[in-house]
């Protein structure tokens, strides 16, 4: 079992540019079902660090990474067909209005987030907005989780550690990897497949477009 106060340390090496560092890589591999939470809660035991700057850091790098694969995904829909983007313009609509809710709440939405921002890249949503909302809802998060560990306090911190650095059952792992992988393609199958301008359209008439019955 690995013990806080050795997880603690580790930040007087690394500090701030480390959790930056391990937030964007944590965030980068979207395919692996790695949770995040762990890095600023055990970051908010070291003294010797603020816990707003926790917050900044780890929200700065996850926020490099999403923007990332945003604009993977933005790019991506250059090579999808003209006929499965035409089935896509009312949920571009509705995107385009709703979708800094989605990027706002994503964070706290545990493995589906990365979902949510392939759907709004794919969907050519606003890059400026898709960023300030992001960066809001994962210091949001931060700010959360940081003074969240400092109430509760270190018992329940090491519980929860404990849980998540329990390797013993390797075969838990590779089924996670598995499901996260195919989730990621499950949902870019959906979206270029599935006629969304029918789905939408019954709820949302003002989405409406020309290409509703291809």
């Amino acid at each position: 079992m690995i013990n806080l106060d050795e997880l603690v340390l580790l930040y007087d090496y690394f500090g701030y540019p480390g959790i930056l560092l391990v937030s964007f890589i944590i965030s980068i591999l979207f395919f692996l079902p790695i949770p995040y939470f762990p890095l600023p809660l055990i970051a908010a035991f070291n003294k010797n660090l603020d816990p707003h700057m926790i917050s900044i850091c780890g929200t700065v790098g996850a926020v490099a990474a999403k923007m990332i694969i945003f604009y993977l995904a933005y790019s991506g829909r250059n090579i999808i067909s003209k006929k499965s983007k035409g089935r896509t313009l009312s949920l571009q609509k509705i995107v385009g209005k709703y979708g800094w809710i989605g990027a706002l709440v994503a964070p706290i939405i545990p493995f589906s987030e990365n979902f949510i921002y392939i759907t709004l890249g794919l969907t050519k949503y606003n890059p400026w907005k898709f960023s300030v909302s992001v960066f809001a809802g994962v210091f949001l998060y931060n700010e959360f989780i940081v003074w969240l560990g400092i109430l509760l306090g270190r018992p329940f911190v090491q519980s929860i550690i404990s849980q998540f650095t329990d390797t013993s059952n390797p075969a838990a792992i590779i089924i996670a990897v598995i499901l996260s992988i195919t989730g990621v393609l499950v949902t870019l199958y959906l979206l270029v497949k599935i006629n969304w301008n029918k789905i939408i359209e019954r709820r949302f008439p003002w989405t409406r477009t020309d290409n509703s019955d291809e």
